[in-house]
C-alpha cells in the first residue's frame, strides 16, 4: 500500500549533506534494524524494516528488497490515519550473536487486543524459518500507545518501550501493570535478577507513548522519545527504578521537551564515523507530526538534531536536519545510523532514504 509519492526534491537537507533514495516499494515502513557486522556479498542481509501491517523486509547489500516475514498479524487492519490504523507491528532489533530478530506487535485474542514480542530465526537471514513467543498477554489497544521500540543494551538484555494503552493513563504508575513502562528482560522473556525489582520486568515507569529508543556509547545509557497529549513531547535518559511522571507530568526526569507537540518517533546518536567529528554524540530525532497531514505543516515532517550538555542538564543546540517540503502526507518515521550514513523511512511513500556527506562538486 502506497499512500503518497516522493522525490529527492521534496526534501530539504542540512548544508553539507545530501539525500539518496536507496529502496522503494515498502508498505508503511516503520522501524529500521541494521545487521551487526554484515557480510560483504551483494546478497548478504544489510538491514531489516518492520512494516506496520505485519511484514518484515530485509534489504541486502545491493539494496534489493526481500520479504523476510509476512502475515504476522492475526487481524485485518482498517487503514485509519489517525486512529486504529496506526497499530500493528512496530519494534524490531537484531540479536547480534544469532542474527535472530525480536519483533513487537499487537494481536487479537478472543475479542481482546493484546501485545506480544516474538523471536524469529532464519538460516540465511533472508527468510524467516521459525518463531517463538517471548512474552505476550499484555493488554493493548488498536491505536497508538501500544508496544513500541525494542532495543538491546550493552548488558545484553532486551529493553521494551510500552505505551500506557491510552484508555487509563494511571496504569503508568501501577507497579502491577506493565503498561506505561520501559521493560528489561532476558532474551527468553524472564526477569533478570538485577532488575530494580528482581521479581518484575519493570525497569522504569511513568511513560505515556514512548516510541523510540537508542543506546548512547559515551554513558552506556538508554534514551527514549515519549509523546505527550498536546504538549511536552520529550526525550528522557532512562535510569533503573526511576519514575518519569506520567500521568501527572511529562517533564519529570526529562532531558528535553517540546512545548508544542511534534510526535517524536525514532531516535539515534551519531557515535561512530558516519559524519564529521563535530557531530559526534549528537542525537537525531524523527518528528512525525500529525498522521496523514498533507503538505507543509507546523508539526513534524522533519528530522532534527540536538547536542546534549555533558552533564545531561539540558541541550547546547537544536537544528533542523531534514525537512519535507512537498505536498503529500509524507513524513519520516524510522531512523537509524548505518555504517555509511543516517537512514530513515518515509511511512506513506514506502521509501527508504540515506543521508550522507555531500560530495565535493555536487
Amino acid at each position: 500500500m502506497k499512500i503518497a509519492e516522493d522525490t529527492i526534491k521534496d526534501w530539504w537537507v542540512f548544508p553539507g549533506f545530501e539525500l539518496e533514495k536507496v529502496a522503494t516499494g515498502l508498505e508503511l515502513p516503520v522501524n529500521i534494524a541494521f545487521v551487526p557486522g554484515p557480510g560483504q556479498n551483494a546478497q548478504d542481509p544489510f538491514l531489516y524494516v518492520s512494516q506496520l501491517y505485519g511484514q518484515v523486509k530485509v534489504i541486502t547489500r545491493d539494496f534489493t528488497v526481500h520479504t523476510y516475514a509476512s502475515d504476522l498479524l492475526n487481524f485485518k487492519p482498517d487503514y485509519k490515519f489517525p486512529g486504529s490504523g496506526e497499530s500493528g507491528l512496530i519494534g524490531i532489533v537484531v540479536e547480534p550473536e544469532s542474527g535472530d530478530l525480536f519483533l513487537s506487535m499487537i494481536y487479537e485474542d478472543n475479542g481482546e487486543t493484546k501485545a506480544k514480542i516474538i523471536r524469529t530465526s532464519s538460516e540465511d537471514g533472508l527468510r524467516m524459518k521459525s518463531q517463538v513467543t517471548v512474552i505476550d498477554n499484555i493488554p493493548s489497544v488498536h491505536a497508538a500507545h501500544q508496544i513500541q521500540a525494542l532495543s538491546i543494551g550493552f548488558d545484553e538484555k532486551l529493553y521494551v518501550n510500552l505505551g500506557d494503552g491510552m484508555i487509563d493513563s494511571k496504569v503508568a504508575q501501577d507497579d502491577n501493570d506493565l503498561r506505561g513502562k520501559i521493560l528489561r528482560m532476558n532474551f527468553d522473556g524472564s526477569v533478570p535478577s538485577d532488575n530494580p525489582n528482581p521479581e518484575s520486568l519493570i525497569y522504569a515507569k511513568g511513560f505515556r507513548n514512548p516510541f523510540g529508543a537508542t543506546w548512547r556509547k559515551s554513558d552506556q545509557a538508554l534514551y527514549v522519545s515519549d509523546n505527550g497529549p498536546a504538549s511536552n513531547d520529550r526525550i528522557a535518559k532512562v535510569e533503573p527504578g526511576k519514575n518519569y511522571g506520567w500521568p501527572e507530568s511529562l517533564r519529570q526526569n526529562s532531558l528535553f521537551w517540546w512545548n508544542f507537540t511534534q510526535a517524536p518517533t525514532a531516535i539515534a546518536f551519531m557515535q561512530d564515523s558516519q559524519f564529521p567529528e563535530d557531530y559526534y554524540d549528537e542525537l537525531f530525532i524523527s518528528l512525525f507530526g500529525t498522521p496523514n497531514a498533507k503538505g507543509k505543516v507546523i508539526k513534524g515532517k522533519k528530522i532534527v538534531k540536538i547536542k546534549i550538555n555533558e552533564d545531561n542538564s539540558g541541550i547546547v543546540s537544536y537544528d533542523e536536519f531534514v525537512k519535507y517540503t512537498g505536498v503529500g502526507p509524507n513524513s519520516p518515521c524510522g531512523l537509524a545510523f548505518g555504517k555509511d550514513g543516517l537512514y530513515f523511512t518515509d511511512l506513506f511513500s514506502g521509501s527508504l532514504y540515506k543521508i550522507k556527506l555531500k560530495k565535493e562538486g555536487n
